[in-house]
């Protein structure tokens, strides 16, 4: 179930991101340019946090290790 959860995170970061890129891309839009901004930054951010989750869920992300008591 962890993974595709990340999975689906990395997913929407996507679409986020995509949104954004068609609101710049398109000739006339009602949006302000700062919604395209905040959707790709938004969406890139989302991305991200979805890959490192999944990376640390599979352990590719090695854990910091903890100092024994003796």
């Amino acid at each position: 179930m962890g993974k595709l959860l990340w999975a689906w995170t990395i997913l929407a970061g996507l679409v986020l991101a995509r949104l954004g890129y068609n609101e710049l891309v398109m000739p006339e839009t009602a949006s302000p340019d700062i919604t395209a901004t905040l959707l790709l930054t938004g969406g890139l951010l989302t991305g991200l946090v979805g890959a490192t989750g999944l990376c640390g869920l599979l352990s590719w992300v090695p854990h910091p290790q903890r100092k024994r008591q003796e």
